[in-house]
């Protein structure tokens, strides 16, 4: 985030406080300084695992490729097209344009992307008549 809309980072807890390392203090306390004499909103959540990088080279080698290779188009084609029918949408302001898109597999996280590839599976298997192996196959 920017300073002008705030700060986000992971701080580790340490004996029951947080522990921010010395580059994140002073990031910190910078901002905190251009909010001087204002509130300030401190949220705790847990931090959420971005997709591995097992389940994207399942995507590409084996999803991706399966699809792409049944129905003639590349895995590039495949992608922008299951992103399209899959991933939840989202506006996006630029200047006065307001742009509908979709999230990108690199957003989700690990639950997500697994709901992702369990979607493009069954579509494939009831839509395209294509099987596509599980991961530990």
């Amino acid at each position: 985030m920017s300073a002008a809309t705030g700060v986000s980072m992971l701080i580790p807890v340490t004996n029951g406080w947080i522990a921010p390392s010395p580059a994140q203090h002073a990031l910190i306390r910078n901002y905190l300084q251009t909010r001087e004499g204002k509130a300030v909103a401190v949220k705790f959540t847990r931090p959420v695992s971005t997709r591995s990088k097992s389940q994207n080279a399942y995507l590409w080698g084996v999803v991706y490729t399966t699809v792409a290779e049944s129905t003639g188009h590349t895995t590039e084609e495949v992608h922008d097209a299951c992103k399209e029918l899959f991933l939840p949408r989202r506006f996006v302001q630029l200047g006065t344009n307001e742009v509908e898109v979709a999230k990108s597999t690199t957003q989700l996280s690990t639950d997500e992307f697994e709901k992702y590839l369990t979607q493009l599976r069954a579509w494939a298997e009831t839509e395209l008549n294509i099987r596509i192996p599980l991961p530990n196959e």
